[in-house]
């Protein structure tokens, strides 16, 4: 007799609208920024989020981060008052995903991949947001920044 085993299954990848560089002007070192908050309207339970930054034309410090926070909001309350739209943001109380270290190399790509999975479940709506600590401007053109998402669920098999 065969065991059942629950596996993940990932569900299609979609993109985050989140201007890293609008108007053409990268994100500011000690800037946030926040994406469009995504109806989770099928109620994935977490996501793999996925995000290429390109720093700018100067070196930033070694060794610094972008910061990557989870926004979530329910009918009334969201973290850190994040609008529905792509904006800047203050954050405060937000919680904080994970980083991504940089070394001090100026117009060079840094990934992330990040599971929302240890900050618990994703709630009715969700977006992420990025503080720059770098010490510089990220790239000012903004498709050489991606910002990615996929949703997954426990299946059993």
């Amino acid at each position: 007799m065969a065991t059942s085993q629950i596996r993940t299954k990932m569900i299609t990848r979609a993109t985050f609208a989140l201007s890293l560089a609008p108007g053409g002007v990268g994100l500011a070192n000690g800037s946030s920024r926040q994406s469009d908050l995504i109806t989770n309207s099928n109620n994935y339970p977490g996501a793999l989020v996925y995000l290429k930054i390109k720093s700018g034309a100067s070196n930033p410090t070694a060794n610094t981060t972008y910061e990557v926070f989870l926004v979530r909001k329910d009918s009334t309350i969201s973290d850190d008052n994040a609008g529905a739209s792509d904006a800047a943001i203050t954050i405060e109380n937000s919680n904080l995903l994970g980083s991504i270290v940089v070394t001090a190399d100026a117009a060079k790509h840094f990934y992330g991949v990040f599971d929302t999975a240890h900050l618990g479940p994703l709630g009715p709506t969700w977006g992420i947001a990025i503080r720059n600590n770098t010490g510089q401007a990220v790239d000012t053109t903004e498709s050489n920044h991606v910002k990615g998402y996929s949703y997954y669920v426990p299946e059993l098999q």
